[in-house]
Protein backbone atom coordinates (compact mmCIF):
# COMPACT_ATOMS: atom_id res chain seq x y z
CA UNK A 1 0.00 0.00 0.00
CA UNK A 2 1.23 3.52 -0.83
CA UNK A 3 1.18 6.39 1.68
CA UNK A 4 1.37 10.16 1.27
CA UNK A 5 5.11 10.58 0.65
CA UNK A 6 6.37 7.07 -0.12
CA UNK A 7 5.51 3.71 -1.58
CA UNK A 8 7.68 1.02 -0.05
CA UNK A 9 8.03 -2.77 0.00
CA UNK A 10 9.13 -5.22 2.67
CA UNK A 11 10.67 -7.50 0.02
CA UNK A 12 14.48 -7.77 0.00
CA UNK A 13 15.98 -7.15 -3.46
CA UNK A 14 17.26 -10.30 -5.12
CA UNK A 15 21.09 -10.37 -5.22
CA UNK A 16 22.73 -10.15 -8.62
CA UNK A 17 24.28 -13.30 -10.02
CA UNK A 18 27.54 -14.04 -11.80
CA UNK A 19 28.02 -16.73 -14.45
CA UNK A 20 30.89 -18.93 -15.56
CA UNK A 21 31.52 -18.14 -19.25
CA UNK A 22 34.16 -20.83 -19.70
CA UNK A 23 36.13 -23.34 -17.64
CA UNK A 24 39.23 -25.01 -19.06
CA UNK A 25 41.92 -27.35 -17.75
CA UNK A 26 45.22 -27.16 -19.65
CA UNK A 27 43.26 -25.53 -22.45
CA UNK A 28 40.59 -28.25 -22.68
CA UNK A 29 36.93 -27.73 -21.82
CA UNK A 30 36.50 -28.74 -18.18
CA UNK A 31 33.01 -30.08 -18.84
CA UNK A 32 34.38 -32.83 -21.11
CA UNK A 33 36.13 -36.01 -20.02
CA UNK A 34 39.24 -35.04 -18.05
CA UNK A 35 41.25 -38.23 -17.93
CA UNK A 36 45.03 -38.64 -18.17
CA UNK A 37 45.52 -35.05 -16.99
CA UNK A 38 49.10 -33.79 -16.82
CA UNK A 39 50.39 -33.30 -13.26
CA UNK A 40 51.34 -29.70 -14.11
CA UNK A 41 47.75 -28.43 -14.25
CA UNK A 42 46.39 -25.01 -15.20
CA UNK A 43 42.71 -24.40 -14.45
CA UNK A 44 41.11 -21.26 -15.89
CA UNK A 45 37.66 -19.80 -15.15
CA UNK A 46 36.27 -16.82 -17.06
CA UNK A 47 33.33 -15.04 -15.40
CA UNK A 48 30.70 -12.57 -16.55
CA UNK A 49 31.79 -10.00 -13.93
CA UNK A 50 34.83 -9.14 -11.83
CA UNK A 51 35.78 -11.55 -9.03
CA UNK A 52 36.74 -10.87 -5.43
CA UNK A 53 39.87 -12.99 -4.84
CA UNK A 54 39.26 -13.72 -1.15
CA UNK A 55 35.63 -14.70 -1.67
CA UNK A 56 36.64 -16.92 -4.58
CA UNK A 57 39.18 -18.74 -2.42
CA UNK A 58 36.52 -19.32 0.23
CA UNK A 59 34.16 -20.85 -2.34
CA UNK A 60 36.70 -22.87 -4.35
CA UNK A 61 37.96 -26.37 -3.58
CA UNK A 62 40.36 -28.67 -5.42
CA UNK A 63 40.88 -31.89 -3.51
CA UNK A 64 41.58 -35.60 -3.65
CA UNK A 65 41.07 -38.34 -1.06
CA UNK A 66 44.37 -37.18 0.47
CA UNK A 67 43.04 -33.68 1.06
CA UNK A 68 43.12 -30.20 -0.46
CA UNK A 69 45.53 -29.47 -3.29
CA UNK A 70 48.14 -26.73 -2.93
CA UNK A 71 47.51 -24.18 -5.63
CA UNK A 72 48.19 -20.59 -6.67
CA UNK A 73 45.53 -18.16 -7.91
CA UNK A 74 45.98 -15.24 -10.30
CA UNK A 75 43.35 -12.74 -11.49
CA UNK A 76 43.54 -11.00 -14.87
CA UNK A 77 41.36 -9.38 -17.55
CA UNK A 78 39.94 -6.82 -15.10
CA UNK A 79 39.51 -9.62 -12.52
CA UNK A 80 37.09 -11.60 -14.74
CA UNK A 81 39.63 -14.37 -15.43
CA UNK A 82 40.88 -16.63 -12.63
CA UNK A 83 43.88 -18.88 -13.28
CA UNK A 84 44.69 -21.63 -10.79
CA UNK A 85 48.03 -23.46 -11.08
CA UNK A 86 48.73 -26.72 -9.26
CA UNK A 87 51.12 -29.67 -9.34
CA UNK A 88 49.12 -32.87 -8.96
CA UNK A 89 50.04 -36.48 -8.20
CA UNK A 90 50.02 -39.32 -10.71
CA UNK A 91 47.17 -41.83 -10.76
CA UNK A 92 44.87 -39.75 -8.57
CA UNK A 93 41.23 -38.73 -8.80
CA UNK A 94 40.37 -35.11 -8.05
CA UNK A 95 37.21 -33.07 -7.56
CA UNK A 96 37.02 -29.38 -8.38
CA UNK A 97 34.13 -27.54 -6.71
CA UNK A 98 32.91 -23.95 -6.84
CA UNK A 99 30.09 -23.26 -4.39
CA UNK A 100 27.10 -20.99 -4.92
CA UNK A 101 28.34 -18.13 -2.77
CA UNK A 102 29.00 -14.40 -3.24
CA UNK A 103 32.23 -14.31 -5.27
CA UNK A 104 31.73 -11.14 -7.32
CA UNK A 105 33.62 -7.94 -6.61
CA UNK A 106 30.29 -6.27 -5.87
CA UNK A 107 28.80 -9.19 -3.95
CA UNK A 108 27.35 -11.08 -6.93
CA UNK A 109 26.45 -14.69 -6.19
CA UNK A 110 27.52 -17.54 -8.46
CA UNK A 111 24.41 -18.49 -10.45
CA UNK A 112 24.84 -22.21 -9.73
CA UNK A 113 27.39 -24.35 -7.94
CA UNK A 114 29.74 -26.38 -10.14
CA UNK A 115 31.60 -29.63 -9.60
CA UNK A 116 34.06 -31.35 -11.95
CA UNK A 117 35.80 -34.72 -11.77
CA UNK A 118 39.26 -35.36 -13.19
CA UNK A 119 42.06 -37.88 -12.93
CA UNK A 120 45.78 -37.74 -13.63
CA UNK A 121 47.87 -40.10 -15.72
CA UNK A 122 48.82 -43.43 -14.17
CA UNK A 123 52.56 -42.84 -14.64
CA UNK A 124 54.93 -40.48 -16.40
CA UNK A 125 53.85 -41.75 -19.83
CA UNK A 126 51.03 -39.68 -21.35
CA UNK A 127 48.82 -41.81 -23.57
CA UNK A 128 45.83 -39.52 -24.05
CA UNK A 129 44.30 -36.29 -22.81
CA UNK A 130 41.43 -33.95 -23.58
CA UNK A 131 42.20 -31.71 -26.59
CA UNK A 132 43.10 -28.07 -26.01
CA UNK A 133 40.40 -25.81 -27.47
CA UNK A 134 41.12 -22.36 -26.01
CA UNK A 135 43.46 -20.32 -28.21
CA UNK A 136 44.70 -18.54 -25.09
CA UNK A 137 46.20 -21.84 -23.91
CA UNK A 138 46.99 -23.69 -27.15
CA UNK A 139 49.80 -21.51 -28.58
CA UNK A 140 53.03 -23.49 -28.53
CA UNK A 141 56.51 -23.13 -30.00
CA UNK A 142 59.50 -25.18 -30.98
CA UNK A 143 63.06 -24.53 -32.08
CA UNK A 144 63.75 -25.42 -35.71
CA UNK A 145 67.11 -25.64 -37.41
CA UNK A 146 67.69 -22.86 -39.92
CA UNK A 147 70.58 -22.32 -42.32
CA UNK A 148 73.09 -21.19 -39.67
CA UNK A 149 71.33 -21.80 -36.36
CA UNK A 150 68.03 -22.37 -34.63
CA UNK A 151 65.00 -20.12 -34.46
CA UNK A 152 61.59 -20.15 -32.81
CA UNK A 153 58.53 -21.25 -34.76
CA UNK A 154 55.08 -20.88 -33.21
CA UNK A 155 51.93 -22.88 -33.84
CA UNK A 156 48.59 -23.61 -32.22
CA UNK A 157 47.94 -27.25 -31.39
CA UNK A 158 45.27 -29.17 -29.51
CA UNK A 159 47.85 -31.66 -28.25
CA UNK A 160 51.45 -30.98 -27.13
CA UNK A 161 53.15 -32.73 -30.05
CA UNK A 162 56.65 -32.18 -28.64
CA UNK A 163 55.81 -33.62 -25.20
CA UNK A 164 58.69 -36.03 -24.46
CA UNK A 165 56.65 -38.14 -22.04
CA UNK A 166 53.85 -38.85 -24.52
CA UNK A 167 53.00 -41.98 -26.50
CA UNK A 168 49.72 -41.03 -28.17
CA UNK A 169 47.61 -44.18 -28.43
CA UNK A 170 44.44 -42.56 -29.77
CA UNK A 171 45.65 -39.99 -32.33
CA UNK A 172 45.16 -41.49 -35.79
CA UNK A 173 44.86 -38.32 -37.90
CA UNK A 174 46.31 -34.82 -38.09
CA UNK A 175 45.01 -31.63 -39.69
CA UNK A 176 47.39 -28.76 -40.44
CA UNK A 177 45.46 -25.58 -41.31
CA UNK A 178 47.38 -22.63 -42.78
CA UNK A 179 46.24 -19.04 -42.23
CA UNK A 180 45.88 -16.39 -44.92
CA UNK A 181 47.51 -13.03 -45.55
CA UNK A 182 46.09 -11.60 -42.30
CA UNK A 183 48.47 -13.76 -40.23
CA UNK A 184 45.63 -14.96 -38.00
CA UNK A 185 46.31 -18.62 -37.15
CA UNK A 186 44.21 -18.32 -33.99
CA UNK A 187 41.09 -17.75 -36.10
CA UNK A 188 41.72 -20.74 -38.35
CA UNK A 189 42.50 -22.84 -35.31
CA UNK A 190 39.11 -21.89 -33.88
CA UNK A 191 37.26 -22.55 -37.16
CA UNK A 192 38.76 -26.02 -37.44
CA UNK A 193 38.33 -26.78 -33.73
CA UNK A 194 34.61 -26.09 -34.05
CA UNK A 195 34.29 -28.36 -37.09
CA UNK A 196 36.24 -31.19 -35.49
CA UNK A 197 34.14 -30.95 -32.33
CA UNK A 198 30.85 -30.82 -34.22
CA UNK A 199 31.78 -34.05 -36.04
CA UNK A 200 33.13 -35.73 -32.85
CA UNK A 201 36.62 -36.01 -34.35
CA UNK A 202 38.71 -34.08 -31.82
CA UNK A 203 39.62 -37.07 -29.65
CA UNK A 204 41.53 -38.75 -32.46
CA UNK A 205 42.73 -35.79 -34.52
CA UNK A 206 45.76 -33.57 -33.95
CA UNK A 207 45.03 -30.01 -35.05
CA UNK A 208 47.93 -27.69 -35.88
CA UNK A 209 47.72 -24.07 -37.07
CA UNK A 210 51.23 -22.81 -37.92
CA UNK A 211 52.07 -19.12 -37.45
CA UNK A 212 54.11 -17.60 -40.28
CA UNK A 213 55.07 -14.37 -38.57
CA UNK A 214 55.47 -11.18 -40.59
CA UNK A 215 58.62 -9.06 -40.50
CA UNK A 216 56.74 -6.45 -38.44
CA UNK A 217 55.94 -8.85 -35.59
CA UNK A 218 58.91 -11.21 -35.59
CA UNK A 219 61.73 -10.83 -33.06
CA UNK A 220 65.38 -11.74 -33.51
CA UNK A 221 64.68 -15.22 -32.15
CA UNK A 222 61.74 -15.91 -34.48
CA UNK A 223 61.47 -17.09 -38.04
CA UNK A 224 59.56 -14.43 -39.99
CA UNK A 225 58.79 -13.55 -43.59
CA UNK A 226 58.24 -10.29 -45.51
CA UNK A 227 54.76 -9.78 -46.95
CA UNK A 228 53.32 -13.10 -48.19
CA UNK A 229 56.63 -14.70 -49.16
CA UNK A 230 55.87 -17.61 -46.85
CA UNK A 231 53.10 -18.79 -49.16
CA UNK A 232 55.68 -19.31 -51.94
CA UNK A 233 58.06 -21.43 -49.87
CA UNK A 234 60.61 -18.62 -49.71
CA UNK A 235 63.30 -18.29 -47.06
CA UNK A 236 62.58 -16.34 -43.89
CA UNK A 237 64.14 -12.90 -43.39
CA UNK A 238 65.88 -13.53 -40.07
CA UNK A 239 69.57 -14.48 -39.96
CA UNK A 240 68.91 -18.21 -39.41
CA UNK A 241 66.89 -18.64 -42.57
CA UNK A 242 64.38 -21.40 -43.20
CA UNK A 243 61.91 -22.10 -46.01
CA UNK A 244 58.28 -22.01 -44.98
CA UNK A 245 57.96 -25.43 -46.65
CA UNK A 246 60.77 -26.80 -44.52
CA UNK A 247 59.12 -25.47 -41.35
CA UNK A 248 56.02 -27.57 -42.05
CA UNK A 249 58.17 -30.55 -43.01
CA UNK A 250 59.78 -30.32 -39.55
CA UNK A 251 56.34 -30.44 -37.89
CA UNK A 252 55.37 -33.41 -40.04
CA UNK A 253 58.61 -35.17 -39.14
CA UNK A 254 57.58 -34.89 -35.49
CA UNK A 255 54.17 -36.39 -36.26
CA UNK A 256 55.90 -39.16 -38.18
CA UNK A 257 57.84 -40.30 -35.10
CA UNK A 258 56.31 -43.72 -34.46
CA UNK A 259 57.72 -43.77 -30.94
CA UNK A 260 55.48 -40.80 -30.12
CA UNK A 261 52.60 -41.29 -32.60
CA UNK A 262 52.37 -45.06 -33.10
CA UNK A 263 48.88 -45.10 -34.69
CA UNK A 264 48.97 -41.94 -36.84
CA UNK A 265 47.94 -42.90 -40.37
CA UNK A 266 46.92 -39.72 -42.23
CA UNK A 267 47.89 -36.04 -42.35
CA UNK A 268 45.61 -33.46 -43.99
CA UNK A 269 47.13 -30.12 -44.99
CA UNK A 270 44.69 -27.34 -45.82
CA UNK A 271 44.62 -23.58 -46.16
CA UNK A 272 42.27 -20.79 -47.17
CA UNK A 273 43.10 -17.89 -49.51
CA UNK A 274 46.86 -17.29 -49.20
CA UNK A 275 46.96 -20.43 -47.05
CA UNK A 276 45.37 -22.25 -49.99
CA UNK A 277 48.06 -20.94 -52.34
CA UNK A 278 50.65 -22.29 -49.90
CA UNK A 279 48.90 -25.66 -49.70
CA UNK A 280 48.65 -26.00 -53.48
CA UNK A 281 52.39 -25.69 -54.13
CA UNK A 282 53.37 -27.42 -50.87
CA UNK A 283 51.50 -30.51 -52.07
CA UNK A 284 54.32 -31.25 -54.53
CA UNK A 285 57.17 -29.29 -52.90
CA UNK A 286 57.29 -31.04 -49.55
CA UNK A 287 59.62 -33.90 -48.75
CA UNK A 288 57.21 -35.37 -46.22
CA UNK A 289 55.53 -37.95 -48.40
CA UNK A 290 58.80 -39.56 -49.39
CA UNK A 291 60.14 -39.43 -45.82
CA UNK A 292 57.01 -40.97 -44.28
CA UNK A 293 55.64 -43.57 -46.73
CA UNK A 294 53.50 -45.22 -44.03
CA UNK A 295 51.43 -42.04 -43.64
CA UNK A 296 48.76 -41.02 -46.15
CA UNK A 297 48.62 -37.35 -47.16
CA UNK A 298 45.70 -35.23 -48.37
CA UNK A 299 45.67 -31.56 -49.42
CA UNK A 300 42.57 -29.32 -49.32
CA UNK A 301 42.93 -26.03 -51.21
CA UNK A 302 40.18 -23.57 -50.21
CA UNK A 303 39.49 -20.43 -52.27
CA UNK A 304 42.97 -19.66 -53.57
CA UNK A 305 43.13 -16.70 -55.95
CA UNK A 306 45.82 -18.36 -58.07
CA UNK A 307 47.14 -21.85 -58.78
CA UNK A 308 50.25 -23.67 -59.96
CA UNK A 309 50.06 -24.99 -63.55
CA UNK A 310 52.49 -27.66 -64.82
CA UNK A 311 52.78 -26.03 -68.24
CA UNK A 312 51.93 -22.84 -70.14
CA UNK A 313 48.36 -23.76 -71.01
CA UNK A 314 45.32 -22.27 -69.32
CA UNK A 315 41.52 -22.64 -69.66
CA UNK A 316 39.47 -20.46 -71.97
CA UNK A 317 36.33 -19.79 -69.92
CA UNK A 318 34.18 -19.32 -73.04
CA UNK A 319 35.01 -22.70 -74.54
CA UNK A 320 36.34 -24.54 -71.46
CA UNK A 321 39.25 -25.63 -73.64
CA UNK A 322 43.01 -25.37 -73.22
CA UNK A 323 44.86 -22.46 -74.83
CA UNK A 324 48.23 -20.74 -74.55
CA UNK A 325 48.02 -17.08 -73.40
CA UNK A 326 49.97 -14.44 -75.31
CA UNK A 327 51.55 -11.14 -74.20
CA UNK A 328 51.88 -12.14 -70.55
CA UNK A 329 55.47 -12.99 -69.71
CA UNK A 330 54.94 -13.49 -65.95
CA UNK A 331 52.19 -16.09 -66.03
CA UNK A 332 54.57 -19.08 -65.65
CA UNK A 333 56.72 -17.54 -62.90
CA UNK A 334 56.62 -19.39 -59.56
CA UNK A 335 54.23 -20.10 -57.89
CA UNK A 336 52.09 -19.96 -61.06
CA UNK A 337 54.56 -22.13 -62.98
CA UNK A 338 57.95 -23.76 -62.58
CA UNK A 339 60.17 -20.77 -63.39
CA UNK A 340 62.24 -18.93 -60.73
CA UNK A 341 61.50 -21.49 -58.04
CA UNK A 342 62.66 -20.93 -54.41
CA UNK A 343 65.95 -22.38 -53.08
CA UNK A 344 64.02 -25.16 -51.32
CA UNK A 345 63.47 -26.76 -54.76
CA UNK A 346 67.07 -26.54 -55.92
CA UNK A 347 67.96 -29.76 -57.74
CA UNK A 348 64.32 -30.73 -58.37
CA UNK A 349 63.47 -30.84 -62.08
CA UNK A 350 60.18 -29.52 -63.40
CA UNK A 351 59.25 -32.98 -64.69
CA UNK A 352 59.87 -34.58 -61.28
CA UNK A 353 57.90 -31.83 -59.57
CA UNK A 354 54.98 -32.10 -61.99
CA UNK A 355 54.83 -35.87 -61.62
CA UNK A 356 54.43 -35.46 -57.88
CA UNK A 357 51.89 -32.67 -58.33
CA UNK A 358 49.67 -34.83 -60.54
CA UNK A 359 49.96 -37.83 -58.23
CA UNK A 360 49.24 -36.00 -54.96
CA UNK A 361 45.72 -36.16 -53.50
CA UNK A 362 44.46 -32.58 -53.84
CA UNK A 363 40.89 -31.40 -53.23
CA UNK A 364 39.81 -27.98 -54.51
CA UNK A 365 37.30 -26.60 -51.99
CA UNK A 366 35.52 -23.87 -53.95
CA UNK A 367 32.99 -21.39 -52.59
CA UNK A 368 30.53 -20.25 -55.26
CA UNK A 369 29.03 -17.36 -53.27
CA UNK A 370 28.61 -14.02 -54.99
CA UNK A 371 29.83 -11.81 -52.13
CA UNK A 372 32.32 -9.05 -52.91
CA UNK A 373 35.99 -10.06 -53.11
CA UNK A 374 38.06 -6.86 -52.84
CA UNK A 375 41.41 -8.65 -52.37
CA UNK A 376 41.17 -10.57 -55.65
CA UNK A 377 43.81 -9.50 -58.19
CA UNK A 378 41.89 -8.60 -61.34
CA UNK A 379 44.61 -6.38 -62.85
CA UNK A 380 47.78 -8.39 -63.49
CA UNK A 381 47.61 -10.64 -66.53
CA UNK A 382 49.30 -13.59 -64.81
CA UNK A 383 46.29 -13.70 -62.47
CA UNK A 384 43.51 -12.79 -64.88
CA UNK A 385 44.47 -15.55 -67.37
CA UNK A 386 43.55 -18.03 -64.63
CA UNK A 387 39.94 -16.88 -64.51
CA UNK A 388 37.47 -14.06 -64.00
CA UNK A 389 36.75 -14.77 -60.30
CA UNK A 390 38.20 -16.72 -57.41
CA UNK A 391 35.58 -19.41 -57.89
CA UNK A 392 36.15 -19.64 -61.66
CA UNK A 393 39.91 -19.88 -61.15
CA UNK A 394 39.36 -22.95 -59.00
CA UNK A 395 36.95 -24.43 -61.52
CA UNK A 396 39.41 -23.73 -64.33
CA UNK A 397 42.27 -25.37 -62.42
CA UNK A 398 40.27 -28.56 -62.02
CA UNK A 399 39.17 -28.43 -65.67
CA UNK A 400 42.83 -28.14 -66.65
CA UNK A 401 43.66 -31.29 -64.68
CA UNK A 402 40.77 -33.16 -66.30
CA UNK A 403 41.83 -32.15 -69.82
CA UNK A 404 45.60 -32.48 -69.40
CA UNK A 405 45.70 -35.65 -67.25
CA UNK A 406 42.45 -37.52 -67.94
CA UNK A 407 42.05 -40.57 -65.74
CA UNK A 408 45.52 -40.26 -64.19
CA UNK A 409 45.47 -37.32 -61.77
CA UNK A 410 44.49 -37.58 -58.09
CA UNK A 411 42.73 -34.20 -57.86
CA UNK A 412 39.05 -33.59 -57.14
CA UNK A 413 36.76 -30.69 -56.30
CA UNK A 414 34.05 -29.93 -53.74
CA UNK A 415 31.70 -26.96 -54.17
CA UNK A 416 30.58 -25.01 -51.10
CA UNK A 417 27.27 -23.42 -51.99
CA UNK A 418 26.58 -19.79 -51.14
CA UNK A 419 29.94 -19.08 -49.46
CA UNK A 420 32.43 -16.64 -50.95
CA UNK A 421 35.87 -15.56 -49.76
CA UNK A 422 35.19 -16.48 -46.12
CA UNK A 423 37.47 -18.86 -44.21
CA UNK A 424 35.04 -19.39 -41.34
CA UNK A 425 32.15 -20.01 -43.73
CA UNK A 426 34.17 -22.49 -45.76
CA UNK A 427 35.57 -24.53 -42.86
CA UNK A 428 32.28 -24.64 -40.99
CA UNK A 429 30.14 -25.42 -44.04
CA UNK A 430 28.22 -28.73 -44.31
CA UNK A 431 30.21 -29.53 -47.45
CA UNK A 432 33.56 -29.22 -45.68
CA UNK A 433 32.36 -31.14 -42.63
CA UNK A 434 31.26 -33.97 -44.90
CA UNK A 435 34.67 -33.94 -46.58
CA UNK A 436 36.45 -33.82 -43.22
CA UNK A 437 34.47 -36.77 -41.89
CA UNK A 438 35.30 -38.70 -45.04
CA UNK A 439 39.01 -37.95 -44.70
CA UNK A 440 39.21 -38.68 -40.97
CA UNK A 441 38.04 -42.28 -41.00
Amino acid sequence: MCFLFSCGSDETPMPKTINILSATLNGADLSTSNLEVLPEAKLVFVFSSAIDANNFRSSFSWRSSAGEVNYMIDLSNASTKVTIDAVLNYSTNYTVTLSQNPIGLNGEILAASKSYELSTAADNVIRSMAPCTSTADCLRNTELQGSTGKGTFEFYSNYPIYEEKAVWENLTHAVIVVHGASHDPENYYSYMTNSLQSESLSDKTILIAPFFRSSSTGSSDDFYWPSTNWRRGNLSSNSNKISSFEAIDFLIDQLGDKARFPVLKKIIITGHSSGAAFTHVFSASNKSEENHPAIEFEYVVANSQFFYYPDGQRINESSNQLYTPADCSAYTIWPLGYNSTPPFLTGVSSSAFNTKFVDRKVTYLLGNGSQSDPTLNIVDCENTVQGSSRYKRGENMFSYMELSYPGTHQHKKVIVNGIGHDGEGMYQSPEFKTLLTDLVK
